[in-house]
């Protein structure tokens, strides 16, 4: 069964809200710096619709509704009723409910948190680094309330697409799944945003600087722009990204897939729902790459080819959770170094 038909009844689709702005540097930051500073008391107003928010954010409404959406959608922030709290390395464990929703909550862990990596003590506040745009993009694009990013990276099988193509091929993906399709203006502007958070835009002489502006996403260059109508996935080999992303990219689909095996086929990894094959647009080549430099790394996984069967397989008696813990440590030491 397909992951996304599994999780059908806890889907609520989302392709609204960010008024099309895409994600800008800066924006996590902020959100996580206004959200702190509030007062603790008894009764939290919703930091986003305080009297004085525009002037405390820097920004108009629709821009400040844009901050919230991807600052939401990335699980840096959680809403409580009204208000809304940055996520912390316990927030997975003692905030939020054990009910079947599918919400980006479930990306959460010690690592992947607001207070680790936004906090001014924390790992890459400014995104410095790119594993830490990595982890949002893979948060964002394994989120199947998001559909228009769900369906791209994950079902989607053309290499090319138009903008036309893409829309209508959402909507039968929604009539397949019993789901109502938002209008088709909705669907045209999740997909134009879709588009800007991921693509270099062609500028004009009369555009402003705040209109040239590129989000962190275009930085992972997995799609481009062919033409006004089109656009191209770029999959292979992804320089920036390191073997201990993949690894947490692997450890993420090996846990939607088969958390109770001790193996993961190349083909799950390269071509199933969630996997970083799918995520990271990474073919077979690149990440047969990335499992050859298991050999060579300290992890409990190792690379095997017996029988035509080319897998992932975990060594010494560990556990995905236990991978998991040397992947962090990994990453702390070596993709945050600095």
């Amino acid at each position: 069964m397909r992951y996304f038909a599994s999780l059908i009844d806890n889907i609520k689709p989302t392709l609204s809200g960010h008024d099309t702005f895409p994600l800008r540097y800066g924006w996590l930051k902020k959100v996580h710096d206004q959200i702190a500073i509030q007062p603790e008391s008894e009764e939290i107003e919703n930091v986003f619709s305080q009297s004085t928010a525009i002037a405390d954010f820097g920004v108009g409404k629709n821009m400040l509704n844009a901050m919230r959406f991807w600052s939401t959608h990335t699980a840096m922030i959680i809403r409580d009723n009204s208000a809304y709290y940055n996520t912390h390395p316990t927030t997975i464990i003692d905030e939020i409910s054990k009910d079947g929703n599918v919400n980006a909550t479930k990306q959460l862990n010690s690592f992947y948190n607001a207070e680790n990596i936004f906090a001014d003590h924390g790992l890459d506040p400014y995104l410095e680094s790119p594993s830490t745009i990595w982890l949002l993009h893979l948060c964002l694009v394994t989120n199947p309330n998001l559909m228009t990013y769900y369906w791209l990276f994950n079902i989607n099988t053309k290499s090319e697409l138009s903008r036309e193509e893409f829309a209508r091929l959402l909507k039968e993906f929604f009539k397949d799944h019993g789901l109502s399709a938002p209008s088709d203006s909705t669907i045209k502007k999740d997909i134009e945003c879709l588009i800007q958070n991921y693509t270099t835009k062609t500028r004009k002489a009369t555009d402003d600087f705040e209109n040239v502006l590129e989000g962190p996403l275009v930085e992972l260059g997995l799609l481009t722009r062919v033409n006004k109508q089109n656009i191209r996935a770029l999959r292979g080999e992804k320089n920036s990204l390191t073997l201990h992303v993949f690894v947490y990219g692997l450890i993420n689909c090996w846990r939607i897939h088969n958390g109770a095996a001790d193996t993961l086929s190349l083909e799950m990894c390269t071509y199933d729902e969630c996997s970083p094959g799918r995520v990271f647009m990474l073919d077979e080549d690149a990440i047969i790459n990335y499992a050859e430099q298991l050999q060579d790394s300290t992890y409990s996984l190792t690379w095997t080819q017996s029988a035509g069967i080319r897998q992932f397989q975990i060594t010494d008696g560990s556990s995905l959770d236990a991978i998991f813990e040397q992947c962090v440590e990994h990453m702390r030491n070596e993709d945050y170094s600095h």
